[in-house]
C-alpha cells in the first residue's frame, strides 16, 4: 500500500513531543507501516525524526519555530481564522501538492490524519485518495473513514449523533500502539504513587491526592498546569518530563492513578504504566473497562472508599500480569496488523461507497481484533 501520513502543523514528528498524543500516533503509525513493508510518505515539518520511505516538508523549521517552536507557544491554537491562518493555509497547500505529485487522481492510496486541524483538513481539499482519520475519532469528523481509540469513544459519539440504526461498517476501533523499548519492566515496585497528565480537575488529580493520603502513601504528580493547589505534605510536583525521566518514574512507582472524571477516549498513561509493571487505579468508564483488567492489572473505582481500598491493597496486583496484558495487546507489532486489515478493507471499497460485499479470496485469517489475556492468580484465593 501507498500510505501518506500527515504530521501536525504545530509540532515536529519526533519523540521530543512525546507529551502530545496526536504526534505520537503519527510517529508510531509511520513506524508500524514502514516496518510492515508499505510505501510510507510522511508530510510534516522540517526537523521531524520519523521512520518513512520519504519525508516531505510542509513547512521549514524556521517557519514552524517562528509560530510554535518557542517557550510559551500555544500549540493548539490552529484556528482557521486565527493569527496563524496564513501559515496553516500554506502548510495545507504544500501537503496537498505533495500528495498530488505522487499519485494521479485514480491511484488508490491512503491518506491518514490524526488531528484534523485546519492544516490537515485543507490538505485534502479536492484530493480523491482515501481519507482516513487514523486517530482519536470525533463526532464531527472530517473523514468518511474513521479509527476510534476505544469502543466507549465510538459508541458515545454515535449516541450523541443519534446514529442508533445506521451501521458505520468502515468506522473501526484500533487501540493506541506503544514502543515497548520506551518502557522498563520492574517487578519490584517502589513505594510512591504516581500521577502523570494534565493538572486539570477533570483528570481527577484531586482524587489521587486524597486517596493516597488516606492510604498513607506519598504521591508524585507530573504534568502541565498549576500544581500549587494540589500540594500537601505527602505530595511532590514535577514539571512535564521527557522520555527517559518518564521511563524512570513509571518504572519506580508503586502504582499509577488515572481517575478521570470524563469519558477517556483511551488514556495512554494507563497502558504505559502497565507496560512498566505498574498497576493502575482508575475510574470505571470511558476506555478503562477495555484497557484495565479489574483485579488483575489494577482496580476500577466509583467512589472514594473504593479508591482508598485500591490504594491500600494494590500489592494484590501482579506486576508481571500488567506487563503481559499491555505488551501482548498494545505493542507496535500487535497493532500494525489491525491497521493493515482496516486499510485493506477500505481500499477494497474502490468507489468509497458501494463495495461492502466484495470478496477476498486471499484471506487466510480473521484475527485482527483478537486479544490475549494474562493468566493471573496473584492475590486470589
Amino acid at each position: 500500500m501507498k500510505i501518506f501520513i500527515l504530521g501536525l502543523p504545530h509540532t515536529l514528528t519526533s519523540p521530543e513531543f512525546s507529551t502530545c498524543a496526536f504526534t505520537m500516533k503519527v510517529l508510531h503509525l509511520c513506524r508500524m507501516m514502514m516496518r510492515a513493508g508499505h510505501d510510507v510518505i510522511h508530510i510534516g515539518n522540517e526537523g521531524s525524526s520519523v521512520e518513512c520511505d520519504e519525508h516531505v516538508n510542509a513547512a521549514t523549521h524556521a517557519e514552524w519555530k517562528a509560530l510554535y517552536g518557542h517557550p510559551g507557544a500555544n500549540f493548539y491554537d490552529t484556528r482557521e481564522d486565527g493569527p496563524r491562518a496564513p501559515y496553516l493555509r500554506r502548510w495545507a497547500k504544500r501537503a496537498k501538492l505533495a500528495i498530488l505529485e505522487r499519485c494521479d487522481e485514480d491511484f488508490e492510496a491512503i491518506v491518514c490524519m490524526t488531528y484534523g486541524g485546519a492544516g490537515q483538513r485543507g490538505a485534502m481539499d479536492g484530493v480523491k485518495q482515501f481519507e482516513i482519520e487514523s486517530g482519536i475519532g470525533y463526532m464531527h469528523s472530517w473523514a468518511p473513514f474513521r479509527v476510534y481509540e476505544s469502543y466507549a469513544w465510538l459508541h458515545m459519539h454515535l449516541g450523541r449523533a443519534g446514529d442508533f440504526n445506521n451501521p458505520k461498517w468502515y468506522h473501526a476501533v484500533i487501540p493506541n500502539a506503544f514502543d515497548l523499548g520506551m518502557f522498563d519492566f520492574n517487578e519490584k515496585r517502589g513505594e510512591d504513587f504516581l500521577y502523570i497528565g494534565r493538572l486539570n480537575d477533570d483528570k481527577g488529580i484531586g482524587i489521587a491526592v486524597e486517596a493516597s493520603r488516606r492510604a498513607g502513601r506519598k504521591l508524585t504528580i507530573v504534568g502541565q498546569g498549576d500544581a500549587g493547589r494540589f500540594m500537601a505534605p505527602h505530595v511532590r510536583a514535577l514539571p512535564p518530563v521527557g522520555v527517559e525521566d518518564r521511563r524512570a518514574l513509571l518504572r519506580d512507582c508503586r502504582a499509577v492513578f488515572c481517575p478521570s472524571h470524563y469519558v477517556e477516549p483511551f488514556c495512554g498513561v494507563s497502558i504505559e504504566a502497565q507496560l512498566s509493571g505498574a498497576p493502575v487505579i482508575c475510574t470505571d468508564w470511558g476506555a478503562f473497562p477495555e484497557n484495565v483488567l479489574h483485579g488483575i492489572t489494577g482496580y476500577r473505582c466509583r467512589n472514594m472508599d473504593q479508591f482508598t481500598w485500591a490504594a491500600k491493597n494494590i500489592e494484590t496486583i501482579d506486576p508481571a500480569a500488567c506487563r503481559q496484558w499491555a505488551a501482548s495487546n498494545f505493542s507496535l507489532e500487535r497493532i500494525a496488523p489491525m491497521y493493515e486489515e482496516y486499510f485493506e478493507s477500505v481500499l477494497r471499497t474502490r468507489d468509497h461507497t458501494t463495495d461492502w460485499n466484495v470478496d477476498n479470496s486471499e484471506r487466510s485469517k480473521l484475527d485482527w481484533m483478537n486479544r490475549e489475556f494474562p493468566m493471573a492468580t496473584a492475590g486470589k484465593e
